[in-house]
């Protein structure tokens, strides 16, 4: 995974809309103009370490998902994968 600026826009965009709130509204809330919120939104232009911070806590997501759309399940699935193969090299032993 790696950070796209199209991508992570599309996901405060979609995280904003999920929400029902408009780029004004947003914008207001994270004390930023709305023509700024559109650049992010956009692609045009990347939010601040701040701004990430305050979505992360708006929308209730992790950095990591709004970064690179990195989802908790991500690295639920790969512990479970690496307990499993445990699991069958223990069972092999037997």
């Amino acid at each position: 995974m790696h950070y796209d600026m199209k991508k992570c826009g599309a996901r405060i965009q979609q995280l904003r809309k999920a929400k029902g709130m408009t780029q004004e509204e947003l914008s207001a809330v994270l004390g930023i103009g709305d023509r700024h919120l559109r650049k992010i939104e956009s692609g045009e232009r990347g939010p601040s370490t701040e701004i990430f911070v305050e979505l992360s806590e708006l929308f209730h997501v992790s950095l990591d998902y709004i970064i690179v759309g990195k989802k908790p399940q991500d690295n639920l699935k790969k512990r479970l994968f690496a307990v499993m193969q445990e699991l069958s090299a223990v069972t092999d032993e037997l």
